[in-house]
């Protein structure tokens, strides 16, 4: 049934069908009142979201956006007034200009996407964010900031924080929703290190039966005691894939389908099996990794998810 059911999407996809069948589907969610997060979360696990669609599916599981249609205005404004005091906050501290020197992620502010109030405190500064300002603002948020801001800078964690923010700053068109998606995916992601851990070590055990001889190599260099494929995880690849393939990870990590994660991995190394043969480092790794071309990572996500789905892993919570 899993093989049936593949092939009909693939079929589906290839003459166009597909997309136009999920954008109906997420139409009817949408007129539901009050939304219900359950089916958007059965949706975003067994389909890719469409993109006209993303961003606000995205918000209402991460739970940015409400669910009752009344209140998302008013949670809009006071997002703005959370994100402009932290903003504020940083200028004080004079961090928000000591991380880029000219650094403009692309993040465009429109002042239509703030009230007048909103518009003169914010949008008349000549800096936009960028993801070390946004992880700093994170930080101060959780009362974490206590001192020395940029060793926290330097930490595993907030660097996985930082790829994220400038990953998703080429979805958003304000740094208002940049902020708060950041910070509300990478609270999922932490909340759930543990089930990335476990996911991880799946993925170990998938590339050992798959490919013994690349996974034995992998071993003596010790790439499975490092910390490369548990941050690579935490940080859904976002250093490596490209923005359409970020997309589709995201899709399934937010509605809790942690598994595909492992497939991920199992993908990418193998992938990867001829240049990682040759390296006699952990860090070679790394950079072989870190070279993967746009459409590669493009077809090694598309490969991860179709198999996911092939073996029935869908049917598992994470």
């Amino acid at each position: 049934m899993g093989d049936g059911r593949n092939f009909r999407r693939q079929f589906y996809t290839k003459v166009g069908l597909h997309e136009a069948e999920e954008k109906r589907a997420l139409e009817s969610l949408f007129k539901e009142q009050p939304l219900d997060k359950n089916k958007f979360s059965h949706f975003s696990s067994r389909s890719v979201v469409p993109s006209s669609y993303r961003i606000l599916v995205w918000k209402l599981l991460l739970g940015i956006t409400p669910q009752y249609a009344e209140s998302q205005d008013y949670v809009h404004r006071q997002h703005v007034l959370i994100f402009e005091d932290l903003w504020q906050v940083l200028r004080t501290l004079n961090l928000a200009n000591s991380h880029t020197a000219e650094g403009s992620n692309g993040i465009m502010q429109d002042p239509s996407l703030y009230g007048t109030y909103e518009r003169n405190r914010f949008v008349s500064e000549s800096q936009n964010p960028d993801g070390e300002h946004y992880v700093l603002m994170w930080l101060i948020s959780k009362t974490q900031l206590l001192y020395n801001p940029q060793q926290r800078l330097k930490t595993r964690e907030n660097r996985g924080f930082v790829s994220i923010a400038r990953k998703l700053s080429a979805f958003f068109d304000n740094p208002v929703d940049v902020f708060h998606m950041s910070s509300a995916l990478w609270d999922h992601l932490l909340r759930n290190r543990k089930i990335i851990e476990d996911v991880l070590q799946d993925s170990i055990g998938m590339l050992r039966k798959e490919n013994v001889m690349l996974h034995y190599h992998l071993f003596r260099l010790g790439l499975f005691s490092s910390t490369i494929l548990l941050d690579e995880c935490l940080a859904l690849f976002s250093e490596i894939i490209p923005n359409i393939a970020f997309g589709k990870i995201v899709d399934k990590v937010i509605a809790g389908c942690f598994k595909v994660l492992s497939f991920v991995v199992v993908a990418m190394l193998d992938h990867h099996s001829q240049e990682l043969s040759t390296v006699r480092t952990v860090e070679g790794i790394r950079n072989v990794l870190s070279q993967t071309k746009k459409e590669d990572g493009d077809r090694i996500i598309n490969s991860a998810i179709d198999q996911w789905h092939k073996i029935g892993a869908i049917k598992s919570n994470h």
